[in-house]
Parts: C-alpha cells; sequence; structure tokens
C-alpha cells in the first residue's frame, strides 16, 4: 500500500483490511486497522514515511519492529522508489496550498514507544527530505505567495508588498524564512518546513529555530506543510510561539568537541590531600 501511495495509485484501505482479516481470523478489521497504525510508527521511528491516513499509534511488540525490519531488508525496489519521488523534480512556480488542518494531537517519534533500537538502515528519509533544498525552497515561496494573497485579499496591499522571502533576501541564519504581517501590522516570522508524506510525520529544527522563537514568541510562527504537491493537495498547519511549548523536542545529535580535564588538589579536614578530576 505504501509503494502505491507514493506512486499516485488509488487503493481502499478498507478492502485491504477486510480481505487480510479472511486470512487471519482471529483479528478483526479493526483489529488489523490499529497494527497497520502501529507499522506507521514504527516506519517513522526507522526514517521512513508511512502510509497517508494510517496516523502512528505507539504500545506495540519488540517483535513488530523486527518482522518490519526484516521486511524492509527484502524490499529493495522500495528504497528505489522512495528516492526517485523524494528527488523529483518539482513544477516551476509556486504550488497553492489548497487546504489548513489543525496541528496533530500527537506525533510519536521513537520505536517502542521510548525504548529504542538501532537503526540497521542507511537511509533515513525523513532527515533526506529535511536536507532536500529545491522542496525547502519551494515550499517558503509557497508560503510567501499565500501570505500576500492573504494581505490583499483584505485590503492591506502595502503590507502584502512589504512580504519579503528573508531566507533568499538576507540569508538563513535568522531562524525564519518569510517575513509577513498579520491583519494588524504586526510581523509574523514564519518558519517554513516541508514535506510531502503525511500530516503527522515529524521535522527537524534548529537551535537557532528554537532560540528565536523562545526570544520572541509574539512574532514567531511554524508553517508546516504536507503532501506537498500531492494529488489530494498541499496543507498547512501553523504552531505559533515558543517551538519549546508547542512541540516535543527529541535530541537526535549533539555537537562535540574533547572535554578539558583539570585535576583540582585540595586538603580534607584533616589535612590529608584530595584530588577530584573534573
Amino acid at each position: 500500500m505504501l509503494v502505491m501511495d507514493v506512486q499516485g495509485k488509488q487503493f481502499v484501505k478498507a478492502a485491504v483490511y477486510r480481505e487480510l482479516a479472511t486470512r487471519f481470523t482471529s483479528r478483526s478489521v479493526n483489529s488489523i486497522e490499529r497494527k497497520m497504525s502501529n507499522i506507521s510508527a514504527v516506519m517513522v521511528g526507522l526514517g521512513y514515511p508511512h502510509l497517508r491516513g494510517l496516523s502512528p499509534l505507539a504500545n506495540y511488540q519488540r517483535s513488530l519492529v523486527e518482522s518490519v525490519i526484516g521486511e524492509l531488508s527484502r524490499r529493495e525496489s522500495l528504497d528505489a522508489i522512495l528516492e526517485a519521488v523524494l528527488f523529483e523534480t518539482l513544477p516551476l512556480g509556486p504550488i497553492d496550498i489548497t487546504r489548513e488542518a489543525d496541528a496533530p494531537l500527537e506525533v510519536i517519534t521513537d520505536l517502542q514507544h521510548g525504548r529504542g533500537i538501532a537503526r540497521p538502515f542507511k537511509r533515513d528519509y525523513l532527515e533526506l527530505e529535511a536536507a532536500n533544498r529545491a522542496l525547502g525552497l519551494a515550499g517558503e515561496l509557497a508560503v510567501a505567495r499565500r501570505e500576500q494573497n492573504f494581505l490583499h485579499s483584505i485590503g492591506r496591499t502595502k503590507l502584502a508588498d512589504r512580504v519579503e522571502h528573508v531566507a533568499q533576501t538576507k540569508g538563513d541564519g535568522l531562524g525564519y524564512d518569510v517575513l509577513s504581517f498579520d491583519r494588524t501590522g504586526r510581523e509574523k516570522w514564519i518558519e517554513v518546513k516541508t514535506t510531502k508524506y503525511a500530516i503527522d510525520v515529524p521535522f527537524f529544527v534548529t537551535r537557532g529555530e528554537v532560540r528565536v522563537s523562545s526570544a520572541s514568541p509574539e512574532l514567531y510562527h511554524l508553517y508546516r506543510l504536507f503532501g506537498f504537491g500531492s494529488s489530494k493537495g498541499t496543507g498547512l498547519y501553523r504552531l505559533r510561539g515558543d517551538l519549546k511549548k508547542s512541540c516535543r523536542l527529541d535530541a537526535i545529535s549533539y555537537e562535540a568537541a574533547p572535554k578539558r580535564q583539570l585535576n583540582v588538589s585540595f586538603m580534607d579536614d584533616s589535612g590529608n590531600p584530595v584530588a577530584i578530576l573534573c
């Protein structure tokens, strides 16, 4: 189903569940659907997209993780298909954002619901997509045009003319990508995160983005574009303010350098020398 989904082919998930229920008579259709959602959680934990419409569901057995890893290792064609979709050429010009949604209540990102195991794969498609500069730029352009259209629609033409794609005009070190305005004229600092995948796959943020959102929460907005360029239309949800309050932030990498070690010596109450390694 995932292969058919990323290739844009039509299928009915419920029909697949019913067919599986006839093969595994001990499981109901609802039970099979829940298990599919467990598989979604495992896929995201392994750095893969999950099937749209099947939100990740935690609380599953370790044996399911091992089964999914085994199946992925046997399906080399899936990697080729995902890579082709990930790096396919995007249409010229901004893509329209056609639908808005509420932010997901919860996104499951870890294997075994916090009891992680090592990834055996070289590819992390969620990370690769986040590093896709062409996709990121396309999302930023879509948001800039949407902001301009909105301000024009409410008669704030002068503000619409001041919308700026600052990631291009000033560089990407500001902590946000687009400068816009609300209907009162207040600035909106918009960070854009774009995915071709489902609404509830996680996204990556930088230390600088978190810092700026904390320092200026009244101005900061994160726009998450999902299903970007898909046949169902590009979607959007928004998070406003301090990312430390609106998101669960999981550290997946650290900046590291050797730590200087100092020997500090002093005397205890009995006059004996004591050394502490710092």
